[in-house]
């Protein structure tokens, strides 16, 4: 599967902090399947017609179901940025189109992750040492997110559950895997911008208008959280177990 590589480095001073940041990680990798889950779930809902929007109780469960799924693919997006290599990138008009997009996010991320300069220079003359925060989740995020793509057309049919399939059979066989950094970071907006869509809009006009993108991200949902119960239990816990 050509995807852009994920490297992460872990710094650890003992074999306890070693053993803390593999419990964080897996806890950290089980709370994602679960959001996926729970986003994949409303998802399908909504399809049905199953969720009736109206109320303030439905609809403030729906938009924090929503949010979590927003907040997620922004530390996807992070990670993305944090991970790209340039000589991954196949031509000059895709590195001008990450340059672009990625440089866009990049006043925002370096803030979060305290690398602006104009914080710097405001501590320095307060003489306070700016402190570089730790990257967090967002390469687990990102690492995630590639193999959730990775695995989506390879999805075995009993666990396709999308509810407004045109096609013969369950299966997300025909969906492509992002094979460069620009494919990639292409699928990640367009996630981002069907889970807002999907909180703005009529399901039924969702589905007449950008069926392919809205089945594309149910599928990602689904693949994340199938991969997150199947990998759980190779360490002899479920999600539940763990919530």
């Amino acid at each position: 599967m050509a995807v852009p590589t994920v490297e992460v480095g872990l710094c650890v001073d003992n074999g306890v902090d070693d053993m803390t940041s593999t419990v964080d990680g897996f806890y950290d990798f089980v709370a994602i399947g679960e959001l996926a889950d729970t986003t994949r779930h409303f998802l399908c809902l909504n399809l049905e017609g199953d969720f009736r929007r109206g109320s303030q109780g439905v609809d403030r469960v729906a938009e924090m179901i929503l949010q979590q799924a927003r907040d997620y693919l922004g530390r996807v997006r992070e990670g993305f940025v944090l991970s790209v290599r340039t000589k991954e990138v196949g031509s000059r008009a895709e590195l001008g189109y990450l340059l672009r997009r990625v440089l866009y996010d990049w006043d925002a991320l370096q803030e979060e992750l305290g690398l602006d300069d104009s914080t710097g220079t405001a501590n320095g003359e307060s003489g306070e040492t700016a402190a570089i925060q730790r990257v967090q989740d967002q390469l687990m995020a990102f690492g995630m997110a590639v193999v959730a793509l990775g695995a989506l057309p390879r999805m075995p049919q009993e666990e396709v559950t999308f509810p407004r399939s045109y096609r013969k059979g369950a299966s997300y066989a025909d969906i492509p895997v992002p094979h460069s950094p620009g494919e990639l970071l292409h699928r990640i907006e367009e996630l981002e911008e069907i889970v807002w869509q999907v909180g703005v809009t009529d399901a039924d006009e969702l589905v007449r208008r950008r069926y392919d993108p809205l089945r594309r991200t149910y599928g990602f949902f689904e693949s994340s959280a199938w991969l997150a119960k199947n990998e759980s239990r190779l360490f002899g816990h479920s999600a539940t177990s763990l919530a």
